[in-house]
């Protein structure tokens, strides 16, 4: 029987966070707690992880004085994500931003061709219109299992959009 790696563990917790992550926060947003207060709690827990885990691996939280541009922006992009995230699952249901949240790889490559790092071909713009089609047949075919104002669709398409713009920003300081 294989044994599981390191690095298998550790993907297998992160899929099941992820999978947890909509879920959980719906539920807790539907039983208490306010949008503001769990987000707080959340990212000062996913904080605290990530600076232990950076002494630890990194042994420093030093930052590169070039990269101070982007790494800010990218923290500003963070805290967009993450308020547009509980505000979103706020109004509308976890189904509603899950969906939504498919379009994070389309946003991405989108802003990875604005800044010149991606070049988009034509599999890509057939592949995104799939997706789209798919998410618009989906939603379409749930006859009103999908719902939600349009405040919390539009706060979900701000989730994707702004966890696609950290991702891009962040991505060329994880290659040094």
């Amino acid at each position: 029987m294989h044994r599981p790696t390191r690095v298998e563990l550790m993907l297998f917790v992160v899929v099941v966070l992820w999978a947890l992550n909509l879920t959980v926060t719906r539920y807790l947003l539907t039983h208490g707690f306010h949008p503001l207060a769990y987000a707080t709690i959340r990212y000062s827990a996913a904080a605290a992880i990530f600076v232990g885990l950076t002494l630890v691996l990194e042994r420093t939280l030093r930052i590169d004085r070039r990269a101070g541009g982007v790494v800010a922006l990218a923290i500003v992009m963070l805290v967009l994500n993450q308020l547009s995230f509980v505000y979103a699952l706020d109004r509308t249901t976890a189904s509603t931003v899950g969906l939504v949240l498919g379009a994070t790889p389309i946003f991405a490559a989108l802003m990875g061709l604005a800044l010149g790092r991606e070049r988009l071909g034509r599999r890509f713009w057939i592949a995104a219109s799939i997706s789209f089609a798919g998410v618009a047949l989906v939603a379409a075919g749930a006859a009103g299992e999908v719902s939600g104002d349009t405040i919390g669709i539009l706060l979900a398409v701000v989730t994707a959009a702004t966890w696609a713009a950290y991702s891009v920003l962040i991505a060329p300081l994880m290659q040094t």
